[in-house]
């Protein structure tokens, strides 16, 4: 076995043991567990470990890009690339404290579909992953893109043979592989795209503010119409027609709110928007067992309050 696979598995066993100890129980005690990740602008990556340590989240979603430390405009993150060795020791230390690490692989401005220009993006997503089992991952996230270069039939192709080949990889590394919903633009070609990779270690990540421009939901909602009941019945129909349709590949899901009059999401729980009762129980009865993610946005100065007080939200959800 490599070093690092023991470092990782040695941090592992010594996160389950501090999370016993520290009480960081929550919901996850459940099937369902619940997280946060560490896209929180103006942080550094140890700055924000720690508040989501400290607020008592089990589970936690690095990011496998951006920099360790605060820097604008930069998601606070690693390229695991360029981290120093003593850099990964303490990474490993700070997220020993939780049950579960999850992970978001790079995208912005990567091009790894693209005819003329993928192999470097391809090669950045390729790091990320062995980057995240390094860290004890056990989901990591990856953003489907419009290939570029290519007719519509050739670059599906491409989309399904590295989505695969990525899988290949995952699956050595023992990461799940989640796709996040997006892209294609239609609910009916996401459920196709996951199908159709048909890989062991490939699945989905549901986010539930990215289906705000699927086909399906723009037919039945007028722009006018976002914020009435009609409008969000439908958004919320759409959301948990992609589960449903996908069951047991549902991997992992991004959770928050969305404001009713703009559609625009990653708002903190609380607008009322997103129908949890219902997903919750579609969740449950699909056997669902990974983690709800929290991925919210606010300024730093508000993020602990609105992070602790959408934890509790998911939490009075989960056990009503």
């Amino acid at each position: 076995m490599a070093r690092h696979q023991l470092l990782t598995r040695r941090a592992l066993l010594a996160g389950a043991a501090a999370y016993a100890a520290s009480g960081l129980r929550g919901a996850s005690a459940g099937r369902i567990s619940l997280g946060a990740n560490t896209a929180i602008a103006g942080y550094g990556l140890f700055e924000a470990i720690s508040l989501l340590r400290d607020l008592g989240f089990p589970v936690i979603e690095i990011h496998a890009m951006g920099v360790p430390e605060p820097a604008p405009g930069r998601f606070p993150g690693f390229q695991f690339d360029r981290l120093a060795a003593d850099v990964k020791r303490r990474i490993l230390q700070a997220l020993q404290p939780f049950q579960e690490v999850t992970a978001h692989l790079p995208y912005a401005g990567l091009r790894y579909f693209d005819a003329a220009s993928w192999q470097s993006s391809a090669r950045e997503v390729e790091v990320a992953l062995e980057g995240a089992a390094y860290f004890g991952a056990k989901v990591a996230v990856v953003h489907p893109i419009e290939p570029t270069g290519y007719t519509q039939e050739e670059g599906w192709r491409v989309m399904l043979d590295r989505f695969r080949h990525w899988g290949d990889l995952a699956g050595k590394h023992q990461v799940r592989l989640a796709m996040e919903t997006g892209y294609p633009r239609s609910v009916h070609e996401f459920v196709r795209l996951v199908k159709e990779v048909n890989h062991p270690w490939v699945g989905a990540t549901i986010d539930v503010g990215h289906q705000s421009r699927y086909e399906e939901l723009l037919a039945r909602v007028k722009p006018e119409q976002r914020a009435t009941p009609e409008g969000r019945r439908a958004y919320n129909d759409t959301t948990l027609s992609i589960i449903e349709q996908l069951r047991e590949k549902v991997f992992h899901l991004h959770v928050h709110d969305i404001d009713p009059q703009t559609w625009k999401e990653h708002k903190p729980l609380g607008t009322g928007f997103v129908d949890y009762p219902r997903l919750i129980s579609l969740l449950r009865r699909i056997g669902y067992q990974g983690v709800l993610m929290l991925e919210i946005g606010a300024p730093a100065a508000e993020m602990p309050r609105d992070l602790k007080d959408s934890k509790w939200r998911l939490e009075q959800y989960l056990t009503a």
